[in-house]
């Protein structure tokens, strides 16, 4: 416990009577300007800070947390558009596996029924080492409709 050091206290306001800053809201032409500044850059320098508290009538340091509240907001924003970036090519993603693994399925099927064509075949006597010769050169050929073969 010795070794935390102590708080520091914040330093009042000069300008007010009544001990505390009463928060003011912010004119149009203000938010406005600042959201102009905002949009040029997101940093705020000391010049720049008070360049604008001057043209605002406002004191410094509510133009600096004017500037630190935007920026979270606008990083907020950042974050939610990239998850849903993200959740749309996740779903996209999703869909296209599901589409291949269909795809994947209906070519195993094909597969197998080409296995037992040759079985087939090779049980009726067209037998041969080579599996371009179990194939009958009198037979039609085969014609393909989408994914399957025509009769």
């Amino acid at each position: 416990e010795g070794n935390k050091q102590p708080r520091r206290r914040r330093r009042k306001s000069k300008g007010c009577d009544d001990g505390g800053m009463r928060k003011r809201k912010l004119s149009e032409e203000q938010v406005s300007m600042l959201e102009r500044s905002f949009g040029d850059e997101h940093k705020l320098e000391s010049e720049r800070k008070d360049r604008l508290a001057a043209e605002l009538g406002l004191d410094p340091r509510q133009v600096a947390v004017w500037f630190q509240n935007r920026r979270a907001r606008w990083k907020s924003k950042k974050i939610e558009e990239e998850y849903s970036r993200l959740k749309a090519e996740l779903e996209n993603s999703v869909v296209e596996k599901c589409r291949l693994e269909t795809q994947l399925l209906k070519l195993k099927e094909q597969l197998d029924e080409a296995e037992k064509e040759i079985q087939r075949l090779s049980e009726n006597g067209f037998s041969s080492n080579s599996p371009c010769s179990s194939f009958s050169m009198d037979a039609p050929p085969r014609r393909f409709v989408g994914d399957f073969a025509a009769e």
